[in-house]
């Protein structure tokens, strides 16, 4: 059952918003035509307005829909593309219009620029006035009706769960063992009756089976006088619950529907007993209803505990309670469990036919207990060696699904509940290939250059709004970090198969000389929006095919991965054949590639966001990058034969976020860096002696924020220049890094660089700093 149109509704709203902005601001200028917009207005609203239900319909099995949505998807990309692009011409012919007349002319002159027709073509326009109208039609022919489904009451919910053990439990001994201490273990002096026990862990890890293990545990049978197990799931109704509970332990049952009689009996049925109570699949995070719920529990007895089972760390944070956290199965235990499930066996030495293949299976789900059962069930009917290979060679995610309908809404039901700003953001992370680890900010500026952050409009840091976002997902068990790297995260292999099944033909991906372009159609390659790509060591044409036919991408991200190692090659010509071809780029990320330069016609992908050339080995950069209007994020880092920057870089006006750490051989700043006023990273600063990269240019810099690396502080020759830096103002830096040049000998001016620190001084909420090569005779005081 394909769920890849329930992020549909989100994207629509970030769209209409934009339509609506433009439509707003045009028709604030003399003669311009408006009626177009407002045309596209009307027709996404009547469109939106059925959106919801016909997700629903998908999801209920109506096959006739989802091609209904997936063109609905692709007009909403292309009308978003055809905006931008409107958007971008509109400002170079502002900027034209504006360098080549007075101040008091260039409006007039600008306006008569502004016509849509003008700007976009006419053929543009009647195509997408055409597919609004077919999709209308096509609405009415499917019968859709205005939204009336409450998507909160769909779940496709797990089946209830039992507080019966699983036959095999494998791999937990440490934590059933901990967590067993923790509940048999009096508290001497404790002031609290009762304890949590949280046990968290994504969907599908083993968080229930644990649970049913130590309920059932003879120790724990020995010490408590009541025990009750509840299965919440996605609906936390205290009364429900406390019904469930209540009849758990009186073993009767009461259709009592009066909370309040309900929870006197069960406090009167608690007084003075010590018990344990499981919640299982807890999602609620609203700390009103949880402190309801715990009422009648503070009559029991000292030693009391309850467990709960969650995939939501913030769930943790209305118990106050340390979590235990439930990770993947070892390997080997995986196979054990495989093996127990699809031959009632411990081990694969009584079937040696299928133990390679039972390992290269086992592989695939990376851990997951609950994956490894029903592919074992799945596997049991299969006597035939060459059936598992047919197995490994399928799609994992379709298997589970079309075989089985228990691992889909275990992982669905979490995509389900996250908040619609959130949905997005973790589709979008099938763009990376499994296995592929990423640090958050790296992540969160691909969010800002896709427009799938708005925090324009209260006024919020996009980049904190961004991080808000991607520690959400962590603690909802989405992405998870790295055990080798903390600095970076990964997201399960079942987890990144529920993204790209939520993306669909929107999203490509191959590794090496493994280009699957079997995989996709012609057609469908035209409307893919997302893609990445791992290269072996060369990269040739060929393998770049694919992606050549991609003519409406928007991400790109060719990088070579850790478990690779090293670096690889990509010709010029290659790469300007790749570019020259992709005209609506929102992003391209180029890491570890043993390029020196970069192709001029970078400089046309006018819609570029985000472009990423870190750990490469070039020595400069085209001056054509200053026509990149819309360009946010330019990373560098690592670039070590990096020796200068464009100039044109001051005219991005848009750039927030310049990230040159680790380029040693980066000795000046292109002059009047001050104009790039939205910056909001800046990493390194390289003090220059000729106006316009003075040390007072980052006067005009407010927003800077995390890490400052400043560079040749001994080319300051006015100490006045180091108080108009103004660090006081700068609330936001975390890290400072202060460097006067080295072997410079009696050239050193103690007293002036005495004075230029002094002047220097940040805010306190710094949090590092990095004073090297400083020679003045005293620090300041501060």
């Amino acid at each position: 059952m394909a769920i890849g149109e329930i992020v549909l509704g989100s994207f629509f709203q970030t769209l209409f918003d934009k339509l609506s902005s433009l439509a707003s601001d045009y028709a604030q200028r003399e003669g311009t035509d408006t009626a177009i917009l407002d045309d596209w207005k009307r027709m996404l609203v009547t469109i939106n307005a059925v959106v919801d239900g016909a997700e629903e319909k998908q999801l209920s099995g109506n096959c006739l829909v989802k091609p209904w949505l997936d063109d609905v998807r692709d007009l909403a990309f292309d009308i978003e593309d055809l905006l931008d692009e409107l958007d971008i011409k509109a400002t170079q012919v502002k900027s034209e219009v504006e360098s080549r007349t007075s101040r008091g002319q260039w409006k007039r002159k600008f306006f008569s620029f502004t016509r849509l027709g003008s700007l976009v073509s006419d053929t543009k326009v009647q195509d997408i006035n055409g597919r609004f109208e077919a999709i209308v039609k096509r609405r009415d022919y499917l019968s859709l009706r205005d939204n009336v489904v409450d998507r909160s009451n769909y779940s496709n919910k797990r089946d209830p769960t039992s507080s019966l053990p699983e036959p095999r439990f494998v791999g937990r001994e440490k934590e059933e063992m901990e967590i067993l201490q923790l509940l048999i273990r009096e508290v001497k002096n404790s002031d609290a009756t009762l304890s949590i026990v949280p046990i968290v862990g994504m969907g599908g890890v083993g968080k229930t089976a644990l649970a049913q293990r130590l309920y059932n545990d003879a120790k724990v049978n020995s010490c408590f006088e009541k025990k009750a197990w509840v299965c919440v799931s996605d609906v936390f109704d205290v009364l429900d619950i406390t019904k469930t509970i209540l009849q758990s332990i009186t073993r009767s049952s009461d259709d009592d529907k009066d909370l309040n009689k309900l929870q006197v009996k069960l406090k009167d049925n608690l007084a003075g007993k010590k018990f344990l109570v499981v919640l299982d699949d807890i999602w609620n995070e609203e700390y009103e209803k949880w402190t309801a719920l715990l009422k009648p529990f503070e009559a029991g007895a000292s030693g009391s505990k309850i467990i709960i089972t969650t995939r939501n760390l913030n769930v943790d944070s209305i118990t106050r309670a340390s979590p235990y956290h439930s990770r993947e199965l070892s390997f080997d235990n995986c196979i054990s469990l495989l093996a127990f499930h699809a031959f009632g066996v411990s081990n694969f030495e009584s079937h040696l036919a299928f133990k390679i293949i039972g390992k290269n299976i086992a592989e695939r789900y990376k851990g997951l207990p609950l994956a490894a059962k029903m592919l074992g069930g799945v596997l049991r009917t299969k006597s035939n060696p060459d059936e598992w290979e047919d197995t490994l060679n399928n799609k994992m995610w379709d298997l589970l699904t079309a075989e089985n309908d228990e691992v889909l809404p275990v992982l669905k039901l979490s995509y389900v509940h996250l908040p619609s700003y959130l949905k997005r953001c973790f589709a979008y992370c099938a763009v990376f290939p499994k296995d592929y680890e990423i640090e958050r900010d790296e992540l969160v500026l691909l969010w800002i250059a896709e427009g799938l952050l708005d925090g324009q409009k209260a006024n919020e840091n996009i980049l904190k709004l961004g991080r808000k976002h991607f520690d959400e997902l962590v603690s909802k068990s989405f992405l998870q970090q790295s055990s080798i790297d903390a600095s970076k995260f990964s997201m399960h292999d079942l987890l990144n198969d529920l993204a790209k099944s939520i993306l669909g033909g929107t999203c490509f991906s191959s590794r090496g000389s493994r280009v699957a372009s079997n995989e996709h159609d012609v057609s469908s390659l035209e409307k893919t929006r997302y893609a990445s790509f791992i290269p072996s060591w060369y990269v040739t044409s060929k393998c770049l095919k694919p992606y050549q036919g991609m003519k409406a991408l928007r991400s790109l991200i060719l990088v070579r991965d850790g478990s690779c190692g090293g670096s690889f090659f990509i010709s010029n010509k290659v790469l300007h054949d790749l570019l020259t071809n992709l005209k609506y780029l929102r992003v391209f990320s180029l890491c570890r590639c043993n390029i020196v330069e970069v192709p001029n016609c970078v400089g046309d992908l006018k819609h570029l966001r985000y472009l990423n050339f870190s750990y490469t080995h070039i020595e400069r950069l085209p001056e054509s990058i200053g026509a990149l209007c819309k360009l946010q994020a330019l990373i560098l880092r690592g670039c070590q034969k990096l020796s200068k920057l464009p100039q044109g870089i001051t005219k991005l006006v848009s750039l927030q976020f310049l990230d040159i750490r680790d380029t040693k051989s980066l000795k000046e700043m292109p002059l009047s860096i001050s104009n790039l006023k939205n910056l909001i990273m800046l990493s390194k600063f390289v003090v220059g002696l000729e106006k316009g990269s003075q040390l007072k240019e980052l006067k005009n810099l407010p927003h800077l924020e995390g890490e400052l690396f400043i560079s040749e502080l001994q080319k300051v020759e006015k100490v006045i220049d180091a108080v108009d830096a103004n660090l006081l103002r700068k609330l936001s830096l975390t890290n400072l890094s202060l460097h006067w040049g080295e072997h410079l000998g009696d050239l050193h001016n103690h007293e002036r660089e005495a004075q230029v620190l002094d002047s220097l001084r940040p805010h306190t909420n710094l949090e590092n700093l990095a004073i090297l090569n400083y020679h003045g005779a005293v620090f300041p005081s501060w």
